[in-house]
């Protein structure tokens, strides 16, 4: 299990990764487009990140405390087992999100 000082701090942004950018999001014929709206509907810091080319972008320190106090993230655990049956070097890991210590996924989207 990580330590609460080697939690990540940035997530991971794959679009700088595509081979190609993304389309735009088409709207229905007739309707007003849909990227005018969005800032009527989302927080400016939300549509920065979700809008961001950067490869990493950071996560806003209250977030990550908000994380800790709810249990978050939920630990790694390192599947030996599986690693000794498919003969591998690799390190494979994996995580129990119906473990939840909340016991539901509600919390995670409302922070």
């Amino acid at each position: 299990m990580l330590d609460q000082d080697e939690m990540p701090r940035e997530w991971y942004n794959i679009l700088p990764d595509l081979p190609k950018p993304l389309p735009p999001p088409k709207d229905p014929e007739g309707m007003p487009s849909r990227l005018e709206l969005l800032p009527k509907i989302f927080p400016k810091e939300v549509l920065r990140q979700e809008m961001c080319q950067d490869r990493y972008v950071p996560i806003p320190e209250e977030l990550l405390e908000a994380y800790l106090r709810m249990g978050r993230p939920t630990p790694l655990y390192r599947a030996r087992r599986l690693e000794k049956h498919l003969r591998t070097p690799a390190k494979i890991y994996f995580k129990r999100e119906d473990l939840s210590p909340p016991g539901s996924h509600k919390p995670n989207t409302a922070v």
